[in-house]
């Protein structure tokens, strides 16, 4: 089992989320990732470890069609491959292991 670092964790997610709806591609998976952890990400931090998740075999990529304006561009598009799914729950339920038994961090109000 390979073992996901929380950048990869969280760039296999977003690549899940937005696979299916507006494509998941630099942009978009940098512009989730910074939704949801309210920090400015460089790009550099997406494509590397991006790049290593295509070479394991974790995410695919393929370009898309060019864009429809006068000298569009191909965008280079993500897709969860099934050892990327399967990363991504073998991570889930070893944080869940690690969580368990823990005491609450959040103080319970007395009754």
């Amino acid at each position: 089992m390979k073992l996901l670092s929380r950048k990869e964790e969280m760039i296999l997610l977003a690549v899940w989320r937005l696979q299916d709806g507006e494509g998941a591609y630099g942009v978009t998976i940098r512009q989730y990732i910074e939704k949801m952890t309210g920090l400015s990400w460089l790009f550099g931090a997406i494509y590397s470890p991006l790049a290593r998740l295509v070479e394991e075999g974790l995410v695919e990529s393929c370009e898309s069609d060019p864009l429809p304006e006068r000298g569009g561009r191909r965008k280079i598009l993500y897709r969860l491959t099934e050892d990327g799914k399967n990363a991504l729950r073998a991570t889930r339920e070893l944080n869940a292991a690690f969580w368990e038994d823990i005491p609450s961090l959040v103080k319970e109000p007395r009754p």
